[in-house]
C-alpha cells in the first residue's frame, strides 16, 4: 500500500520502518542517513509518532538529553495498522474510495471537499493513472475506472481489504451482509474474522458495481457455476443476488461466477475436501484451454521436486493451484505485492539457502518452459499484466507450499558436549538446556562424537577445531548460560537454513 500514501506520509512511515527493523535504540544521524532526510525532519516525525501512538515503553520510546531527542527504540510494531491510519489520510486513498461508491470523480467538487488545488488533483490522478495501468486498467476523462470488470472488482478488493484491518463502510451494511450468510452457511460464526470480512467486502463490491449498472458478462465461469451448485457457497450467492437483490437469473448467475473467482482466489474454501474427480471435470481442456499448459507446468515441477514419483494427490494437489494460477492471470490477476508496505526488500524477502535453491529451479524450470515449449505462446498471451518473474514468483509460494505438506525435512539436531571441572554443574546446565531446546539438541559423550557446541568452564587441551567452545562458569551465571543461549540459537538456525526436503 506504500505507493498510495501522500509524500508526507510515506516519510513517517518510513522513518518509522528503519527503527524498527533495528530493534534497538537509534540515533537521530543513523535514521536520517539511512532515510535520506534532514535530521530536524527525522526529529519533527519522531516526536509527531510519540504523540500519536498509544504503545508501552516497551514497544516505542523515545530518549532525551536537554529537551533535544538523543535516540528511538521500537519493537514488535504492527506497522501495517500505523501505516493504514495514514493511508486514510492520503489523496490517493480518498481518490479511489469516492470512485468506489460514487462510480466517478467531478475534479472540482472533490477539490473543494478536500480542501485541495487543481494542481494537487492533477498530481494525484496521474500517479492513479499509472497505478491502474500496471493492473491492467485506466482513468477515463470523467475519472473512472475502466477495464474488465473481473480485474476491476479484483483491484478494488484488494485495495480495500489491504487499506484497514477492519469494515470500512458502515456496520449496518457489514451486519446485514453477515447476518445473511450466518443463517445459511454452516459454521459462519466459527469462521476467522478476516475470512468473514473477505467474504462480506467480496459481496459488499459486487453489490456496488451491480447497483452502478457494471455487471458480469456471462462467461464459461458463468455456465459452470450454474452446472456446480454442490459447493458450499454457489447457492447461497446466487440467492443473495437473484432473491435479496432482486435480479435476474442470468445475471444473478453471472455475478455469482466472479464473486466465487475472487472467493476461490483468496483460499476461503481450502477447508473444504478437495474432490480430484470434481476438479478434473471443472477444469477440463473443453473449459479451459490454460489447463494443458498447468498440465505441462505441473508435470515438470514433478520432476524437478519429486524426482518424477509422486502420489496422484501431490500431482492433483499442485494441478489445483496451477489451474487457478492461469485462470487469475487469464482474468483478472494483479500482483499482490503491489498493495504492501515494503520500506526493506533485502529485509522483506529474504530467503535462506534451502529455499534460495527452490527458487533457482523454479526459475529454471519456468524459463525452459517459456523459451523451449509451447508454454512460451501462452505466456506470451498473458505477459500483458503478468511478468515472467510474477510468475516465477507465485510457482514458487505454490511450488514451496506443497512441499512443506507433502515431504519430510532432515534437520540435524544441535550435538552438545558438556565438560565442566566443577562437581554438580554439569548435570544442572544439562537440565536446563534439555528444557529449553527440548528435541532441538542432542547430548554427546566425548570429542570422538563431533560436537557442534562444546560448553566447559576451562580450556580444554584436546578439542575438536570445528566445534564452538562456550565457557560457563557456573550454571548460575546469568551472562554466561545468556551466551550459551544465544549459541545454541544460531546453530539451530545454521542448521535450519541448511535442512534438506525429502520424499517420505
Amino acid at each position: 500500500m506504500r505507493i498510495f500514501l501522500d509524500d508526507v506520509y510515506d516519510r513517517r512511515i518510513k522513518v518509522l520502518s528503519f527503527i524498527a527493523n533495528r530493534r534497538k535504540e537509534v540515533s537521530l544521524s543513523e535514521i536520517a542517513e539511512a532515510t535520506q532526510l534532514s535530521k530536524k525532519t527525522v526529529s519533527i516525525i519522531i516526536r509527531q509518532f510519540e504523540q500519536e501512538l498509544t504503545l508501552t515503553e516497551e514497544q516505542f520510546k523515545v530518549t532525551y538529553i536537554h529537551n533535544t531527542v538523543q535516540g528511538v527504540y521500537a519493537n514488535n510494531l504492527d506497522l501495517v495498522s500505523i501505516s493504514n491510519k495514514q493511508l486514510k489520510n492520503s489523496i490517493l486513498y480518498k481518490m479511489i474510495r469516492h470512485i468506489f461508491l460514487m462510480e466517478r470523480i467531478d475534479a472540482i467538487s472533490f477539490c473543494d471537499l478536500e480542501f485541495i488545488s487543481p494542481a494537487t488533483f492533477s498530481r494525484n490522478r496521474r500517479k492513479l493513472q499509472n497505478i491502474l495501468n500496471q493492473c491492467g486498467l485506466s482513468l477515463t476523462r470523467i475519472n473512472e475506472i475502466e477495464g474488465e470488470e473481473f480485474r476491476i472488482r479484483n483491484f478494488f478488493f484488494l485495495f480495500f481489504f489491504n487499506a484497514s484491518n477492519t469494515w470500512e463502510f458502515g456496520l449496518n451494511v457489514y451486519n446485514e451482509i453477515s447476518e445473511y450468510f450466518s443463517e445459511r452457511i454452516t459454521d459462519w460464526e466459527k469462521m476467522s474474522c478476516i475470512n468473514k470480512r473477505k467474504i462480506c467486502l467480496l459481496i459488499y463490491i459486487s453489490s456496488i458495481r451491480i447497483s452502478q449498472k457494471k455487471v458480469v458478462k456471462k462467461s464459461i465461469l458463468s455456465d459452470l457455476s450454474e452446472k456446480f451448485q454442490e459447493g458450499k457457497y454457489t447457492k447461497v450467492f446466487f440467492e443473495y443476488f437473484h432473491l435479496k437483490k432482486n435480479r435476474p437469473e442470468r445475471q444473478a448467475w453471472n455475478e455469482t461466477s466472479a464473486a466465487l473467482l475472487l472467493l476461490y482466489k483468496e483460499r476461503l474454501v481450502d477447508e473444504e475436501v478437495f474432490v480430484i474427480e470434481e476438479h478434473k471435470k471443472f477444469f477440463s481442456e473443453e473449459n479451459f484451454k490454460l489447463v494443458r499448459y498447468s498440465q505441462m507446468l505441473t508435470e515438470k515441477l514433478i520432476e524437478t521436486f519429486f524426482q518424477g514419483n509422486s502420489t496422484p494427490l501431490v500431482y492433483w494437489k499442485i494441478r489445483k493451484e496451477l489451474d487457478m494460477m492461469h485462470l487469475l492471470m487469464e482474468t483478472c490477476f494483479i500482483d499482490p505485492r503491489m498493495f504492501y508496505y515494503i520500506y526493506d526488500e533485502k529485509t522483506f524477502f529474504c530467503a535462506d539457502s534451502t529455499e534460495k535453491k527452490i527458487q533457482l529451479k523454479i526459475r529454471n524450470v519456468i524459463d525452459e518452459l517459456i523459451t523451449k515449449t509451447e508454454y512460451g505462446s501462452f505466456f506470451k498471451a498473458i505477459k500483458k499484466y503478468t511478468s515472467q518473474e510474477t510468475l516465477t514468483d507465485y510457482t514458487y509460494l505454490v511450488t514451496y507450499t506443497i512441499l512443506v505438506k507433502f515431504t519430510q525435512v532432515d534437520f540435524p539436531k544441535v550435538r552438545i558436549l558438556i565438560q565442566n571441572s566443577k562437581i554438580f554443574v554439569g548435570p544442572i546446565i544439562y537440565q536446563k538446556i534439555k528444557l529449553l531446546f527440548s528435541d532441538k539438541v542432542e547430548f554427546v559423550k566425548n570429542q570422538f562424537a563431533s560436537p557442534d557446541i562444546i560448553v566447559t568452564d576451562i580450556q580444554l587441551m584436546e578439542k575438536d577445531t570445528r566445534a564452538k567452545e562456550i565457557f560457563i562458569s557456573s550454571f548460575s551465571n546469568s551472562s554466561d548460560f545468556a551466551l550459551l543461549l544465544d549459541e545454541i540459537e544460531k546453530k539451530i538456525v545454521e542448521h535450519y537454513d541448511n535442512r534438506q526436503l525429502y520424499l517420505g
